[in-house]
């Protein structure tokens, strides 16, 4: 089984599960294309998912649509004494055993895409057919198998390992200054720019595909500046791969810092038209490569790589994007508690500020902000106590 990506006209990138002999299994890939509506990486992701299981059923020679038809489906054994351990094993080496989050996600979208083979089914059958009980209690099995076989994940309490220390960010900061001449570019356009990168990802706590696919039109400068995030339709034009996509609800950040607005600024009007110059393609997107098109996924990655090879004393092996993002919502939770919000208050806060759709995501930056407080209130009652 093999996934190729396919590049529509409309600029959309369309995964296709193909079989042995190059041909597409339509069932999956109708399954795709009923969830257009995620994002790209989402869909690959989704389909490589399913690979597995076709793989799978290769393997123990099960036609899948007769199963569906003939309402088989799978016995208790298939499902969690050969599926399940099927899908714990990483493709590649075999041997290995993927991470509890892969796993969960592949036994996911398996149950999804199986659930909707059954769905697809029914809606054949007439509406007299004496076979609709039996098919539901099936998915309903089917349902309750699966929900055993995930995996809990461990809790997300210690935060602290994923985000900055305010000695690190203000370091991060100081060496990537445009105005440090010991800092850590040499090229002027390329200072500018990194700076303007991490503040934008410190300051409004933006994911890569977000920061990535800003244009220039997304920065308003004035009175009032903020930066935009929405999600466009494909570009036809950018031929990034992957391609930066946004993935979560759309938001406009205020910018209140003047010395960051005016290094945007600066960045927007002089030293991304020195990037752009580079290229003889014109673009509208607001971070450029040094070879003036729009800096790609990868090069972003390598940045934060250099970056902690540079100064491996100073920042931490933790330092990636992700980081910078959990630094922001850190933050923001600690900003949030100290103006005295309810903890509902502080989640519908911070879900707005991230563009999260999920109030439950929240919690483990509440938790985080909570655990800090305990420690700081246990080291003050022990200096106390040997002190006092």
């Amino acid at each position: 089984m093999q996934v190729f990506a396919i590049n529509h006209p409309s600029g959309e990138i369309i995964p296709l599960l193909v079989d042995e002999d190059g041909l597409p299994i339509p069932s999956p890939n109708e399954f795709i294309l009923s969830r257009r509506s995620l994002s790209t990486n989402t869909l690959l992701r989704n389909t490589r998912e399913l690979a597995v299981l076709y793989r799978w059923l290769k393997e123990h020679k099960i036609d899948l649509d007769l199963r569906i038809r003939s309402n088989k489906l799978f016995s208790e054994a298939e499902i969690n004494g050969s599926l399940v351990e099927y899908l714990r094993k990483d493709q590649a080496s075999k041997k290995e055993v993927v991470s509890p989050h892969t796993f969960n996600l592949r036994l996911t979208t398996i149950r999804q895409y199986l659930i909707w083979l059954i769905d697809v089914h029914v809606s054949t059958l007439p509406m007299t057919d004496v076979r609709y009980e039996l098919i539901h209690e099936a998915k309903n099995t089917l349902i309750r198998w699966t929900s055993k076989a995930f995996i809990n994940a461990p809790k997300a309490g210690n935060i602290n390992r994923k985000s900055l220390s305010e000695k690190e960010v203000n370091f991060l900061l100081e060496c990537l200054h445009p105005e440090n001449p010991e800092g850590f570019a040499r090229f002027e356009a390329i200072k500018h720019r990194n700076y303007v990168m991490i503040s934008l990802m410190l300051n409004c706590g933006l994911r890569p595909g977000e920061l990535l696919s800003l244009r220039v039109e997304d920065i308003q400068i004035g009175a009032i500046s903020a930066v935009t995030v929405t999600r466009r339709p494909p570009d036809p034009k950018d031929t990034r791969k992957p391609r930066p996509s946004i993935k979560r609800n759309s938001k406009i950040i205020p910018i209140e810092d003047p010395a960051l607005v005016r290094f945007i600024d600066g960045y927007i009007v002089e030293w991304r038209e020195v990037l752009e110059s580079t290229s003889q393609k014109e673009t509208d997107y607001l971070i450029l490569s040094d070879e003036g098109q729009p800096l790609s996924h990868p090069t972003l990655t390598q940045l934060f790589t250099r970056l902690r090879a540079t100064y491996p004393n100073e920042l931490p092996e933790t330092l990636t994007p992700k980081a910078l993002r959990h630094t922001f919502s850190c933050r923001m939770e600690q900003v949030l508690r100290k103006a005295g919000l309810e903890e509902d208050r502080r989640r519908q806060a911070l879900a707005l500020l991230r563009g999260d759709s999920s109030l439950e995501s929240q919690t483990v930056y509440i938790a985080q902000e909570i655990e800090d407080q305990a420690r700081k209130a246990l080291s003050t009652y022990q200096k106390e106590l040997m002190h006092g």
